[in-house]
């Protein structure tokens, strides 16, 4: 039994004191009607009706029904307008998950502006590497780098992500750079990147793509202590150019192989903003997502 559509026959022929009334204002038929107050009978093994050939009258069960049949319609109907209203103007808690480099370098410092735009969100920012569930852990919204599997969820590009060949001005000085990619993978320091890598050629040069192992000294699994350790002249490293971009335009890092680009897999990387599947998106989701492509651009202000 559809109980909400049971509870509005209810009171619509309680109002009517007819079925026939009832059925009309609900535009179904006088049958269906019936059949829902029947079922509701047979739910509540009480008589909520007492028939005669023209008219109905609420039994005393039927009246007491009635009351609590009101207030549960009316909750329901504040319920949706409430809800209704989030997509009107963005309000409530966002929970957002984010990889910590990234947050730190290009969420963290539009928090501000992003309050001042949307004061009624208030945001809970998670930083982390891993790949939570979103709908169990009641996530709204995640950011994610590389290659989206195949999933329920819903998503958006934020941006293409191009991972450079990086070393410090110093250790550019003292060691000479390489002349292929295969020369790379015994220096390279790695932790967040698989142990085979392809570096893509996107100046026309050839091979196109080549596959290279990385298996050098040190491993690092996050990329805020991976760039801190190039610029200590550690050695080299594979980062991603929403890292490095500022450094490398002041001298402080250089782009060993800047030809070549580096994908973990043999399809591009991205930056994706991802949501549960909902027939509505909220708009406090809808509006992060808006507020990120605008800070973002296309291209994105770090390739420019």
């Amino acid at each position: 039994m559809d109980y909400f559509a049971a509870l509005n026959a209810f009171v619509e022929a309680a109002h009517a004191n007819n079925f026939s009334r009832a059925a009309e204002k609900l535009s179904i038929k006088a049958s269906t009607v019936s059949r829902y107050i029947k079922d509701l009978e047979q739910d509540l093994g009480i008589a909520l009706f007492n028939r005669s050939t023209r008219t109905l009258h609420l039994t005393e069960g039927g009246e007491t029904f009635l009351l609590h049949a009101l207030r549960v319609l009316d909750e329901l109907d504040q319920a949706r307008q409430a809800t209704s209203s989030l997509n009107q103007r963005p309000r409530g808690v966002l929970k957002l998950t984010v990889p910590p480099a990234f947050a730190r370098h290009h969420i963290v410092p539009l928090l501000g502006a992003f309050a001042a735009r949307y004061p009624e969100v208030h945001l809970e920012l998670t930083l982390d590497e891993h790949h939570v569930n979103l709908i169990s852990t009641g996530v709204d919204l995640a950011l994610r780098i590389g290659t989206l599997p195949d999933s329920s969820l819903k998503a958006r590009k934020l941006a293409s992500e191009h991972t450079l060949v990086c070393v410090s001005a110093a250790y550019a000085q003292q060691h000479p750079a390489p002349d292929t990619p295969q020369a790379l993978g015994p220096v390279v320091l790695n932790g967040n990147l698989p142990n085979e890598v392809f570096f893509v050629a996107h100046q026309g040069l050839a091979p196109a793509m080549q596959r290279v192992a990385i298996n050098g000294p040190l491993r690092i699994n996050e990329l805020d202590a991976q760039l801190l350790a190039v610029e200590q002249g550690l050695g080299v490293a594979l980062l991603p150019d929403w890292l490095v971009t500022e450094k490398l335009a002041r001298g402080e890092l250089v782009n060993w192989l800047p030809d070549w680009r580096v994908q973990a897999t043999q399809v591009p990387a991205a930056l994706w903003l991802v949501y549960p599947p909902k027939r509505t998106v909220s708009s406090k989701v809808r509006c992060f997502i808006d507020f990120m492509v605008e800070q973002v651009g296309s291209p994105a202000f770090w390739q420019r």
